[in-house]
């Protein structure tokens, strides 16, 4: 297999595997640069806290029934109460920390959140889970800074996509390059050829 040759099925199979990288980084790019822009694309709304007040399900909670709420939300999880912060959505809360998720418990009413870096899920004094809000800001930075979702196995696989496209670029330049040396050496042989057959005579 000739050299160019090589070069040309490297750069096709680049552009197809990572393909949906360069998309996904693309986007995310735009996101970094106009983010209102790209997240009007996605529903963003916090569910309502208009009703809690009013709901037949409302019911004031102290300090041992809202950490009994967050037990059965984050079942087996550690609770720690964040004694600093007491706020949520304009609204008096208790907080406790439950290692990958935070849950939130409204001190009025007893509805609760459990919040994490991805997501916000919305609950019913009862336990009834009401709405889940995408967090789309983070999940569209961890795409374009890891390549995915998450920070588990870190940013390996942004980093080989970086170094495909950079392959793929260099492996690019030398395709449109190498036919255009190709005719220039030929213009060249075949004008010194003219030369040599005129100087002949």
């Amino acid at each position: 297999m000739s050299f160019e040759r090589l070069v040309k099925t490297l750069h096709s199979w680049l552009g197809v595997l990572i393909l949906p990288w360069v998309v996904a980084i693309g986007f995310t790019g735009l996101y970094m640069n106009h983010d209102d822009l790209i997240l009007s694309i996605f529903p963003t709304e916090h569910y309502a806290t208009d009703g809690f007040d009013s709901s037949p399900l409302a019911r004031p909670q102290d300090e041992a029934s809202a950490e009994a709420m967050a037990a059965r939300l984050a079942p087996g999880a550690d609770l720690f109460l964040d004694d600093e912060e007491d706020r949520f959505r304009h609204r008096d809360v208790f907080i406790f920390d439950a290692g990958d998720v935070d849950v939130i418990v409204d001190q009025a009413t007893g509805f609760a959140w459990t919040d994490s870096r991805y997501m916000t899920r919305t609950y019913a004094p009862d336990g009834t889970w009401l709405h889940t809000r995408v967090r789309w800001s983070r999940v569209l930075s961890s795409i374009h800074e890891r390549g995915w979702v998450g920070t588990a196995l870190g940013t390996w696989l942004a980093d080989i996509t970086a170094g495909a496209l950079v392959i793929f670029g260099l492996s690019g330049l030398v395709l449109f390059a190498m036919p255009r040396l190709r005719r220039r050496k030929n213009r060249r042989a075949k004008a010194a050829m003219l030369k040599a057959v005129v100087a002949r005579g």
